[in-house]
């Protein structure tokens, strides 16, 4: 019975995962930047799906991949749950543990910034028993992210405005701007507002294409 109810939950892992590859999402994390394993995991899912064995789908990087996620929410979920019961000593080393867990996948780009911030509460929650030294730390790591989101921001708008699409696209802006603003009907029965979303939308995407 044990068995089953193991081959059970193994499988029902395999069909989350496939069903995440093939809608290009996985559950609690973004997409990173360079998504290089995308093709490879809808490769394994179309394989499991002309009969490739099930444990051959198992077997490839980007299911051992989502597996480990899976587990580190999974010990991060228990850990919380249990950190008021453990010993000083277990908890600082769970704790720790978790902590260069939530560090690795950061830098990986496998957890938002949310995510980590709200995990790197937990922790300070979790391990910090004083209420004031808890609010002061979590404020300091409020800042910190919001600093690091600056920079992130400045980032993203240099590059924006070194990319000729982009320029491209701000010209174009202000042209459907004034020509939307100057209309006196709006096609497709729709407001100003969403007719100039719509064009924008559709400038954004011929720019970028």
């Amino acid at each position: 019975m044990k068995r089953h109810t193991a081959m059970l939950g193994l499988a029902l892992t395999v069909a989350a995962f496939a069903a995440a590859v093939s809608l290009g999402w996985l559950p609690m994390y973004p997409a990173r930047a360079d998504a290089a394993s995308t093709p490879a995991a809808v490769a394994a899912v179309a394989n499991a799906s002309q009969g490739t064995p099930l444990q051959n789908l198992l077997s490839t990087p980007q299911a051992r991949s989502y597996q480990q996620r899976q587990k580190f929410h999974s010990d991060a979920r228990d850990f919380f749950r249990v950190a008021a019961s453990l010993g000083p000593v277990e908890r600082e080393r769970r704790a720790q543990t978790l902590q260069s867990r939530i560090d690795g996948y950061e830098q990986a780009r496998e957890l938002s910034a949310g995510e980590s911030l709200m995990l790197r509460i937990g922790l300070i929650q979790a391990t910090v028993p004083d209420e004031a030294r808890q609010k002061a730390l979590v404020q300091q790591l409020a800042q910190r992210y919001r600093a690091d989101a600056r920079q992130r921001e400045q980032r993203w708008a240099e590059q924006q405005q070194n990319d000729p699409r982009f320029q491209n696209y701000k010209q174009r802006e202000r042209i459907v701007v004034e020509e939307v603003m100057a209309m006196t009907q709006i096609p497709g029965g729709v407001t100003r507002d969403e007719y100039l979303r719509q064009r924008l939308q559709a400038e954004r995407e011929r720019a970028y294409r």
